[in-house]
C-alpha cells in the first residue's frame, strides 16, 4: 500500500494555507483614519483629481513647447491635364504688331518637397501664457487638496453611519431577546392566573413590533456599508471590517481644545482656491493687454522641386533646390476699439474675483464660528444622552423587578421598555451628531 511521506503531506498543506491567506486578503479592515487614507488613494473622486493634476502638468509643457522651434514638412504633386496658356505680343516672335500669340509654360507634371522651421522671437501673450499655465497647475493642486478634505469628511460620516446602523441592530436585537423572555414569563403567569390576558397580549404585540423593527434595521446595514465602500473606491462585492466602535470614535471626538483652536483664514483651502483664481484672472487681464504688442517670428524654408512631362521624378529627373530665411513681424494697429473693450472686460473679471475673495473670507469666518457652536451643542447632547441612557436602564430594571413581583402592570413595563429604546436611539443619534459635528469643524478649521 502507498504511504504518504511527511514532506508530501506538509507541502500541499502549506499550499492550501497560502491560497486561504490570499483569499482572506480580499477582505478590507479599517480604522477611521485608515479608511480616510485609503479613500484618498483609491476613491473615484481622488483618482479624478489626480488625473486633473497630471493633465495640468501636461498643459504647462504644451504651453512651453509653443515657444520652442517648430519644424514642419510638406509635399505636393500636380498633374496638369491641360497646361495653362498665356498670351504674349506676336511681334516678339516676328509676328504682326498688335497681334498676340499663345504660348505654354511649364511641364505637365511637377513635384515638390519642403521643410520649414519657425522660432518665436517675441510674443507678449506667450510669456503671460507661461505664467497662466503654472497658475492653472496650482489651481488643480488646490482642487486636489480640497477634494481630499471632502473625501475625509465623507468617509467620517459614512463610517459613522455604518456604526450607527450596526449599533441600532444590536440594541433592537437585545430588546427582542428581553421581550421574548418577558413573553415566556408572562405566558406562564397567565396560565397560572397571576396576570390578565390583556397584559399577555400587550407584550406579544410589543414583541411583534420589535421583531419587525429589528429586521428593517438589519437591511440598513448593507445599504450603509455599500455607501462606505463606494466612497472608498472598493467594489461592493468585497467585504469590509470596521475596527472602531461608535462609542470609541465619539469619545475620541470629545475635547474642548478644538473650540479654542486659532483659525487662520489664509491657510484654509477655500481661501487658497479663490486666491489662485485671483492670480489667474489678473494674468488674463495682462494677456489682453499684451495684444497691443507686436509678434516676431523667424523662419527658414528649404524646398526641392522637380518638373517633367512624365512621372519619373524618382528616376533621372532633376531637382531644383530653394532656401529661404526671414522674419515675420505682425503689428496690431487699429481694431475699432475691440481690444480695449476686451481689456476692460478682463479688468472687470479681476475686480469681481477681488469681491468674491472678500466674500469667501467672511464666509469662512462665519462657518468656523457656526461649526464651533454646533460642535459645542453636540458635545452637550452626547453627554446628556449618555447620562439619560444610564437613567433609563435603571428605570427599566426596577420596573421589570416590580412586574415580576406583580406590583407593576404590563403597561408600565411597556412604557419603561419604550422609554429605554427611545433613550438608546437618542444616544446613538447624539454620537453620530457629535461625529458629524467634529467632521464639519475639522473642515471649517482646515484640520484635514
Amino acid at each position: 500500500m502507498y504511504k504518504m511521506t511527511k514532506q508530501q503531506f506538509i507541502l500541499p498543506l502549506f499550499l492550501f494555507l497560502g491560497l486561504l491567506a490570499q483569499a482572506q486578503e480580499s477582505s478590507f479592515s479599517f480604522s477611521l483614519a485608515e479608511a480616510q487614507q485609503y479613500a484618498i488613494e483609491h476613491s473615484y473622486q481622488s483618482q479624478t483629481a489626480n488625473k486633473e493634476v497630471e493633465k495640468s502638468k501636461r498643459k504647462v509643457k504644451e504651453t512651453i513647447s509653443t515657444g520652442l522651434p517648430q519644424i514642419n514638412a510638406s509635399g505636393s504633386y500636380q498633374n496638369f491635364l491641360e497646361l495653362p496658356r498665356q498670351l504674349v505680343p506676336a511681334e516678339f516672335f516676328g509676328g504682326n504688331e498688335g497681334e498676340f500669340a499663345e504660348v505654354v509654360f511649364g511641364t505637365e507634371q511637377q513635384m515638390g518637397i519642403d521643410i520649414t522651421a519657425t522660432q518665436l522671437l517675441f510674443d507678449g501673450s506667450y510669456f503671460v501664457g507661461l505664467q497662466a499655465s503654472k497658475v492653472y497647475l496650482e489651481l488643480t493642486k488646490n482642487d486636489q487638496q480640497k477634494s481630499e478634505t471632502e473625501i475625509k469628511k465623507m468617509v467620517t460620516q459614512a463610517y459613522g453611519n455604518v456604526l450607527v446602523t450596526e449599533k441600532n441592530v444590536d440594541i433592537l436585537e437585545n430588546n427582542v431577546k428581553n421581550l421574548e423572555e418577558n413573553v415566556v414569563e408572562t405566558q406562564a403567569l397567565y396560565e397560572n392566573g397571576f396576570v390578565e390576558e390583556q397584559d399577555k397580549d400587550q407584550l406579544e404585540l410589543l414583541l411583534a413590533n420589535a421583531k419587525n423593527a429589528h429586521e428593517q434595521a438589519k437591511r440598513q446595514i448593507q445599504i450603509s456599508r455599500n455607501q462606505l465602500k463606494f466612497i472608498l473606491g472598493i467594489d461592493i462585492t468585497e467585504s469590509i471590517q470596521l475596527t472602531q466602535s461608535l462609542e470609541e470614535i465619539a469619545e475620541e471626538n470629545q475635547s474642548q481644545d478644538y473650540l479654542n483652536q486659532a483659525f487662520d483664514v489664509s491657510n484654509h483651502i477655500d481661501y487658497k482656491v479663490i486666491n489662485t483664481q485671483e492670480k489667474a484672472t489678473e494674468l488674463l487681464w495682462k494677456q489682453q493687454k499684451s495684444t497691443y504688442l507686436p509678434k516676431l517670428n523667424a523662419f527658414f524654408t528649404y524646398q526641392q522641386n522637380s518638373y517633367s512631362n512624365e512621372f519619373n521624378f524618382f528616376d533621372d529627373s532633376r531637382w531644383f533646390p530653394t532656401e529661404v530665411v526671414g522674419l515675420n513681424l505682425s503689428m496690431p494697429i487699429f481694431s475699432s476699439f475691440g481690444r480695449n473693450h476686451r481689456i476692460q472686460q478682463a479688468k472687470i473679471d479681476y475686480e469681481q474675483v477681488n469681491i468674491a475673495k472678500k466674500q469667501v473670507e467672511q464666509q469662512l469666518l462665519i462657518q468656523a464660528e457656526n461649526a464651533k457652536s454646533e460642535y459645542t451643542f453636540a458635545l452637550n447632547q452626547f453627554a446628556t444622552s449618555k447620562s439619560n441612557l444610564d437613567l433609563a436602564q435603571r428605570i427599566y430594571d426596577k420596573t421589570k423587578i416590580k412586574y415580576d413581583e406583580g406590583v407593576s402592570s404590563s403597561l408600565e413595563l411597556t412604557q419603561a421598555n419604550n422609554q429605554l429604546l427611545e433613550t438608546q436611539g437618542n444616544f446613538i443619534s447624539a454620537a453620530l451628531q457629535l461625529i458629524n459635528a467634529k467632521a464639519n469643524l475639522d473642515q471649517a478649521l482646515n484640520n484635514y
